[in-house]
């Protein structure tokens, strides 16, 4: 269901996929019959060329706001359709298809088939789909979007793709539904056979899987982190690092999508699924206290960096405007020791100025909300009677609300404040130090004002000012700081820098002041922010001295804002645009680039995909000579010389012939504008406030300011601004300074940032999580077929499926591979019989050592270990399972055809047909050859040069039959230890009767008889003692009532088992014999 838009002149034609039946005629020969005259003639129709080669039989209807009836023209018609479609206005409406509309839709192909089968059909993984294109994708999104919120989850291979459902389903994320899950992962783990996705009325039949969810995720997340801590303990010393390169233990999980589909609460749901995970996992081995803390600590970090980075923007009511990742790390038996959090590129310029529509973070209108401080706290602060609409910085420009949100949510401030404050409770923040925090909050409220409600006068010569001493918010702005009325005037008014050696000071501008201002809230909330993220982690960080958390693994958790096109895109536009650039890129080469070539490199049987790089947008922007940023870079250096138009000229020069991707219109080098034509689309730039964002001016007296403030929390927050400003090194506050004025790059530090986070992913095995909106309004309910199609698109959600469909995902080296499945071999019955050697001569001093003698003293060889190929033995291996799997896939076809009812045979035959049917040769072409040669590619194996190969279902297959070997090995060991403790049990309490029988004088009772137990061959299995003890009771006497509390048995019989056949056996009464305890047995 998407929507093309084209046009002749100044008409306008829309195109929409919509969904019809066939009424007459076929689609194949439409394709099939194309002579190249007819080819050139439709694409002369459309005005370009298109490509036929993959279109096929299919359903198209064209728009226009009438209901039409398309002809075929002058082509003879070939397939008519009726639109059956209930969402399309065309429904009902018959049209006639020929070669002429093959090329008449912009974009290529305007015929493509439906999938067979109603709503009750739809698969889980859209690889799974039979006709897999753009439309049948986003119809089969929707049709379960539509049935229940429990589908709101589909795989596509290595991706999930999660539709937020803007409601709250019951049932989706509670105790029962991760328990569906993790016992799914036992169960894998443990050889269960991987069962199809049965149908979910809120709780799963334990036979059938569950479906897609961000649960299986995170355990599959989970899973293959232990698997990898176990080949690593395994093969610690026996393999080299570039052999296990590919199977690591650390994990990742992406989390990606537009502002207002679900990324926080994704991620966050992960963490909750984690946290539980490692409650159940080894819990004796962890503290009461400890293991209440760090699960726990971890959750509620999310409350305190949802308060102070979340904000309501006009697509979402609780956006992240900061990206982060989040590393949890675990032991090496699978518990949660401890976490870390790594945060990116937080909206400083909506501290001080956001859009009509939209609000400041969180945190401003939790602590001015009515009940959420006591009225002491509020009179101390001095927002006693305040709101939000008294300070500059709650307060939105003036202007058009161009939301289009309900704001269903995040409107009860004091309820946030009760769960930010048991959040902090709960990291350990004291009362005093939550206090503190809150404090700085109202200070910079009150320093808003500053600037917006005359504060600052000129005087006479229109370059010196100062501060209005009458302003209502400057003392209370003074004593919340805890700073004077001079060291304020003069942090915002004047600057201080070095010329020929000797310091000058200078006075500001009203609106150079203005701004002063404003970089002094900015850098003290983004300190404020960074102490406590640093703050949240010395608290999660857990232990490190114990030797199994150094040798444990981690799971990262990337959180961070999508693709970003506005209006009115800025510099922190283009910064968001470029990560998610580079983190496609990380997915290209993941899904496709990595994938290929490996296959290739293998020489694994492969079909090449062609699919579009991204190398050269990123070059556009990060290039060292000639980026986007290194200009940038290069103009902030230069000083007050440069400003946005030389920065924009010198961007036009340089990268307007260098690169493709990049574009600027006459009109737009007018107005200081560019274009990038980035994966996603093309996003038009506006170099406005470029050189300032990208300089965050900090004055250095800023620092100064801080430091001589009476709060401890205050003095804590020039700390940190004086380390940004001496690029993060830890130096003293007084260190000279060649200028006021810091030079710290922004995008320079975004950069180097990006280029850390892609360092750490590629480290890790990913996982991908690709969250779609419905709709813009973010109504539960409502699909909006183009919003979610312009979403794949940017995704790369098509090309991805369809490498996944006839990729491998699960790959081994020939030692990992033999050392995890070497045991099948010999559990299929298929390992090679030991070559029988010849009998050794014994002499007589073997004799003698046998006997007990003394043997001759003679030199003997260590035994040397046999030297085995690895590849061949791999080889060998490989061959065994690939041809259990395809006797096990022909068994189930017998099976299959046996339960199918025999076709009708016709009543009579010509007798060409008879003696045809009853011809030799033709049973013997049906026939497979008895020596036909092994392809373990029908298998879903395949020997690379190497690494084995497996594609998804074989693995599953192999995986269940391994857990199932080592279930009966471990149950088989199980019933050994269990026979050898109930024997030694046995023989003590048959020891303390034969004592209590001498210590009466009875010696041995030849009334006591024994019970044979034979097997087929008369050998005799089992002889036990025919003695009535009561155990429970004999426990509990003691040693001279346990002589007195045997009683045998008045009339001793003796019972052999005689075969009757069929393994069937029967009690035969024998004659008694005398006991004798050397044959006591259990």
């Amino acid at each position: 269901k998407s929507s093309f838009e084209g046009g002749l002149s100044s008409r306008r034609t829309t195109w929409t996929w919509v969904e019809s039946a066939v009424v007459s005629g076929s689609a194949q020969g439409l394709f099939a019959q194309q002579t190249p005259r007819s080819r050139d003639r439709a694409a002369a129709a459309a005005g370009g060329g298109s490509s036929f080669a993959r279109t096929q039989n299919g359903n198209w209807a064209g728009g226009g706001g009438a209901r039409r009836t398309p002809r075929a023209g002058d082509d003879d018609v070939q397939l008519t359709v009726c639109v059956t479609d209930p969402d399309c206005e065309h429904e009902g409406a018959v049209v006639e298809i020929g070669r002429g509309h093959l090329g008449a839709v912009p974009g290529g192909r305007g015929i493509l088939p439906a999938n067979p089968g109603g709503s009750s059909d739809l698969p889980s993984d859209l690889t799974q789909l039979t006709h897999l294109h753009e439309p049948a994708v986003v119809d089969c999104l929707r049709r379960r979007y539509g049935q229940s919120g429990w589908k709101m989850y589909t795989s596509s291979g290595p991706i999930l793709i999660a539709i937020n459902p803007c409601r709250d389903v019951p049932g989706l994320y509670d105790e029962n539904a991760m328990r569906m899950y993790w016992r799914r992962g036992e169960r894998l783990a443990n050889g269960a056979a991987p069962s199809s996705a049965g149908g979910i009325d809120g709780i799963l039949d334990d036979e059938a899987a569950p479906p897609p969810h961000v649960f299986g995720v995170a355990d599959s997340a989970y899973r293959g982190m232990m698997r990898g801590l176990d080949f690593s303990r395994d093969n610690q010393e026996e393999e080299k690092k570039e052999e296990i390169s590919d199977i690591v233990a650390n994990q990742s999980v992406l989390v990606s999508g537009e502002s207002g589909a679900g990324k926080t609460v994704t991620t966050k749901f992960i963490m909750q699924y984690l946290a539980a995970l490692s409650k159940k996992v080894d819990l004796d081995h962890a503290k009461e206290s400890e293991k209440s803390s760090i699960e726990q600590r971890v959750l509620q970090s999310n409350a305190i960096l949802e308060a102070f980075g979340n904000a309501r923007t006009l697509r979402n009511d609780n956006s992240s405007r900061f990206g982060k990742f989040i590393e949890l790390r675990f032991s090496d038996r699978g518990r949660l020791v401890g976490a870390s959090i790594d945060t990116y590129l937080l909206e400083k310029a909506r501290i001080v100025g956001h859009t009509c529509g939209e609000r400041t973070y969180h945190i401003f209108y939790e602590v001015l909300a009515k009940g959420s401080l006591p009225a002491a706290d509020r009179k101390k602060f001095f927002v006693n009677n305040s709101v939000a609409a008294d300070f500059a910085v709650t307060t939105s420009d003036r202007g058009k609300n161009k939301s289009k949100l309900l704001h269903n949510a995040y409107e009860d401030h004091a309820k946030m404040f009760e769960e930010l404050k048991t959040a902090m409770n709960t990291m350990g923040f004291g009362r005093p130090e939550q206090m503190e925090i809150f404090q700085a909050i109202c200070g910079l409220l009150h320093l808003s004002n500053l600037t917006l409600q005359g504060a600052f006068v000129e005087m006479n010569d229109g370059e010196e000012c100062r501060l209005n001493k009458n302003n209502s918010s400057l003392e209370p702005a003074l004593r919340l700081l805890g700073v004077s009325y001079e060291a304020l005037n003069a942090a915002v008014t004047t600057v201080q820098f070095k010329a020929v050696g000797e310091l000058v000071k200078k006075n500001l501008t009203a609106s150079q002041a203005v701004r002063a201002v404003q970089a002094l809230i900015k850098g003290a909330y983004d300190a404020i922010f960074s102490l406590l993220v640093d703050r949240i982690n010395s608290c999660i960080v857990g232990s490190s001295s114990d030797e199994a958390v150094e040798e444990g693994a981690f799971i990262g958790l990337l959180d961070i804002f999508g693709f970003e096109s506005f209006e009115t895109n800025s510099f922190e536009q283009l910064c968001i645009n470029y990560c998610n650039e580079s983190l496609q890129q990380q997915f290209n080469r993941f899904v496709f680039k990595l994938e290929q070539q490996e296959y290739k490199r293998e020489g694994i049987k492969w079909d090449m995909i062609e699919f579009e790089d991204n190398q050269d947008i990123l070059d556009l922007i990060e290039r060292r000579h000639g980026g986007i940023l290194t200009i940038l870079d290069e103009q902030c250096k230069l000083g007050m010389r440069c400003n946005d138009r030389t920065f924009v000229s010198a961007v036009y020069n340089k990268c307007m012939a260098s690169s493709g991707r990049f574009d600027a219109t006459q009109k737009q080098k007018s107005q200081g504008k560019f274009s990038i034509n980035h994966y996603a689309g093309i996003v038009e730039y506006d170099t406005t406030g470029f050189m300032e964002k990208n300089r965050d001016e900090i004055p250095m007296e800023t620092s100064d300011l801080f430091f001589n403030s009476t709060c401890l929390f205050i003095q804590d927050v020039a700390l940190v601004i004086s380390m940004k400003m001496n690029g993060n090194q830890k130096e003293n506050k007084r260190l000279e300074r060649q200028s006021s004025i810091s030079r710290v790059s922004v995008g320079g530090q975004f950069s180097s940032q990006l280029q850390k986070l892609r360092r750490r992913i590629d480290e890790t095995h990913p996982h991908y999580v690709r969250c779609l909106k419905p709709n813009d309004q973010l109504q539960p309910g409502r699909f909006d077929p183009n919003i979610v199609v312009d979403q794949l698109r940017c995704g790369g959600i098509l090309e991805a499926i369809r490498v996944s469909r006839a990729g491998f995902p699960h790959r081994y080296t020939f030692n990992h591979f033999a050392s995890r499945f070497g045991l099948l071999s010999s559990a299929l019955g298929t390992s090679q019989p030991k070559q029988q050697r010849p009998p050794r001569r014994v002499g007589k001093l073997n004799l003698e050592g046998a006997r007990g003698g003394t043997p001759a003293k003679r030199k003997v060889a260590a035994p040397r270990k046999p030297r085995t190929d690895t590849k061949k033995s791999c080889e060998l291996l490989v061959k065994v399972i690939a041809r259990w799997i395809l006797a096990e896939r022909e068994k189930e076809k017998n099976k299959e055809a046996e339960a199918e009812p025999e076709m009708a045979q016709p009543d009579s035959l010509s007798p060409r047909s008879f003696w045809k049917s009853q011809s030799p040769q033709k049973s013997q072409r049906n026939n497979p050859p008895l020596h036909k040669p092994l392809d373990t590619s029908e298998a879903g194996i395949q020997f690379g040069a190497t690494k084995v190969f497996l594609l998804q279902d074989t693995f599953d297959t192999i995986e269940r039959l391994r857990g199932q070997v080592l279930a009966a090995g471990a149950t088989k060991i199980n019933s050994l230890v269990r026979t050898y403790l109930a024997r030694r049990r046995y023989l003590t309490i048959l020891r303390s009767y034969r004592e209590a029988m001498n210590r009466r004088g009875r010696g041995t009772n030849p009334a006591l008889h024994l019970v044979e137990t034979k097997s087929e061959d008369h050998s005799v299995l089992r002889q036990q003692q025919h003695v009535n003890v009561n155990l429970e009771l004999f426990e509990s006497k003691s040693s001279f009532e346990r002589a007195n509390s045997f009683t045998t048995s008045e009339d001793p019989r003796e019972f052999e088992w005689v075969s009757i056949g069929h393994g069937r056996f029967v009690k035969k009464e024998s004659s008694v014999k005398e006991f004798n305890p050397d044959y006591v047995d259990l």
